[in-house]
């Protein structure tokens, strides 16, 4: 039909613009009415009893104690209400004490005693000679001659100026040298040096041998030591000091070798005495042993044993290992 055509375009075209939409015909249905909101009244509606049912026994399990007192039983029975009271405690054993209105005074506090040499050193300071005395008095008498030495330095080199004040340090020098002279007697002995010498002068000029240089059967063997805190004995004369040697010879296999005591004699330790006499004291003291080398090549070792005057002090030397080449 070609009349129609172009009225089914012109429809068409006009349908496009128009919003897609779904129309459904159906019967409608009523509508369900909405609930009313009930207005609040005085009066209650009666509840209807819910029809009994069998249902298992409710098991207290974890419930917590309604009161202070009650106990919960582990298990209860189904109509079990008992409870346990706990009888609470009002009052402490042996009963409250009710505080004063004034608190009381805490006890009087005792420092601990001082120390005697702390006492001492304040009484001294403080301007107290003869307090400090009767303080060190106290103390083992073994120490008191140190303490009354050195206390006066302390005392008196805390406040010096020892960088510019000769004289004062010098004081304290010869105070201190007192001091040192009181101990001296009571001192270990000390070695310390002892090494060997192709040419010895004097204390502290000796010329070293050196150690890879061995000796020859027979050679001289010169052994330079020195020794301190050996103390000077008060003579007519000035002073004197008194020193007891022993010196042993062994080989590698640690057995003795016999040396000359005299120009005749040989025996395994040799044991001598050296004894000087000086005006002043004597600090710096030394002493040369010279001995023949053993006349069969080997290693061998040296070892001194020095000891003062009364045999109390005693001090050995480690043992010093030279060597003796074939000819």
């Amino acid at each position: 039909m070609p009349g129609r055509r172009p009225l089914l375009a012109l429809v068409a075209c006009y349908a496009i613009s128009l919003q897609a939409c779904l129309h459904i015909s159906s019967t409608p249905s009523a509508p369900t009415p909405a609930p009313e909101q009930t207005t609040k009244t005085t009066a209650k509606a009666p509840v209807e009893a819910e029809p009994t049912t069998n249902t298992a026994p409710r098991k207290d399990f974890a419930i917590l104690p309604k009161v202070p007192g009650a106990v919960v039983p582990k298990a209860p029975s189904g109509n079990s209400t008992a409870t346990k009271t706990v009888p609470i405690v009002t009052n402490p054993p042996g009963g409250v004490q009710t505080a004063s209105g004034e608190p009381q005074q805490f006890p009087p506090f005792t420092a601990p005693p001082e120390p005697p040499l702390l006492a001492a050193v304040r009484a001294y300071v403080e301007n107290r000679p003869d307090q400090a005395i009767e303080i060190i008095r106290t103390m083992d008498k073994n120490n008191q001659d140190f303490v009354l030495a050195v206390l006066p330095i302390l005392a008196r080199g805390a406040s010096a100026d020892l960088m510019n004040d000769q004289l004062t340090t010098a004081a304290l020098v010869e105070q201190l040298r007192g001091a040192i002279a009181r101990l001296e007697p009571r001192a270990a002995l000390k070695i310390e040096k002892f090494v060997f010498c192709s040419k010895v002068e004097g204390f502290g000029r000796y010329t070293p041998r050196p150690v890879a240089e061995h000796y020859k059967p027979n050679d001289r063997i010169n052994l330079y030591l020195e020794l301190r805190n050996l103390s000077n004995q008060i003579t007519s004369d000035g002073y004197r000091v008194h020193v007891r040697a022993e010196v042993e010879i062994r080989d590698a296999k640690e057995n003795l070798v016999p040396q000359f005591q005299s120009t005749d004699q040989r025996v395994p330790v040799v044991r001598f005495e050296e004894s000087l006499v000086t005006r002043s004291p004597l600090f710096d003291f030394h002493a040369c042993y010279g001995f023949a080398a053993p006349t069969v090549p080997g290693v061998y070792t040296v070892t001194v044993k020095l000891s003062d005057a009364t045999g109390r002090r005693v001090v050995k030397s480690q043992p010093a290992e030279f060597r003796v080449a074939g000819p």
